[in-house]
């Protein structure tokens, strides 16, 4: 009874912030993402302040999980991430898959520091880093991909070009598509991989807020978070705030005859 009185005062009481939410969540779970793929994986402190809930709970983008689990069958040694942005990818992959090589492409510098916080707490192998994914890098590379995460708002076009990088005819691709900023950029990719590779269309889960509710209730955590369908959006190009959702694309390579 003393349990579900206190259960009650904390579900009664003033929603916490989003930053006081996911301390909380991270202060009961070991400051380690709680579920998923990622479980496990140590949330570096420089990192804490600026993660969202979703990514410290381990539901972020869920819907690309199964794609990950498909991933653990196959020799994956040699990852390119092009986005790296804070990181979470990265880390994420390289401590479920373990590969030889993590190449991250990242444009902005101030993430650097934030990508790389996750090696040392993690045990994690280093890096390979690389600022701007240009077309003379991705025309001379020579080492074998075997999985490409690309996460470049609005330049998937230039990234994924087959016929031009032909390493990409031979690598398991995931990439979020960005059709507010070019509603042909789905149509286009599977045109250019469709003889290649088996693709699948991935949804946003709007189910994913649920999931988190549920976490939160069982923590007895009354808080808040950026969820769907407002924690994706742009700018267009008159300044309007536009809500958008998420579209990802896998290629897993043909197996050949």
């Amino acid at each position: 009874m003393k349990i579900l009185t206190r259960v009650k005062k904390k579900l009664l009481s003033k929603p916490l912030s989003e930053n006081e939410t996911t301390a909380s969540v991270l202060e009961k779970t070991g400051n380690q993402i709680y579920t998923g793929p990622f479980a496990g994986l140590l949330i570096p402190d420089i990192l804490k302040p600026s993660l969202k809930l979703s990514e410290v709970l381990g539901l972020y983008e869920s819907v690309l999980h199964q794609s990950f689990s498909q991933l653990i069958n196959k020799n994956i040694e040699n990852i390119m991430v092009i986005g790296g942005h804070k990181g979470y990818y990265p880390a994420g992959l390289s401590n479920l898959l373990r590969p030889k090589n993590m190449y991250v492409f990242e444009m902005d510098e101030q993430f650097r520091p934030l990508i790389d916080s996750w090696i040392e707490i993690n045990n994690l192998k280093p890096y390979i880093n690389f600022p701007e994914a240009t077309e003379e890098i991705l025309l001379n590379w020579q080492e074998k991909i075997d999985f490409l995460l690309i996460d470049c708002e609005g330049a998937e076009d230039f990234l994924l070009q087959p016929q031009k990088f032909h390493w990409q005819s031979e690598t398991d691709i995931l990439v979020e598509i960005h059709h507010f900023y070019d509603n042909k950029i789905l149509g286009n990719l599977i045109s250019r991989f469709k003889d290649t590779h088996n693709l699948s269309i991935i949804y946003d889960d709007i189910a994913e807020n649920e999931k988190i509710n549920n976490v939160l209730t069982g923590l007895a955590i009354n808080g808040t978070y950026r969820g769907h369908p407002t924690h994706r959006w742009i700018f267009d190009k008159n300044k309007n705030k536009i809500i958008t959702a998420g579209i990802f694309l896998y290629m897993s390579v043909k197996s050949k005859k």
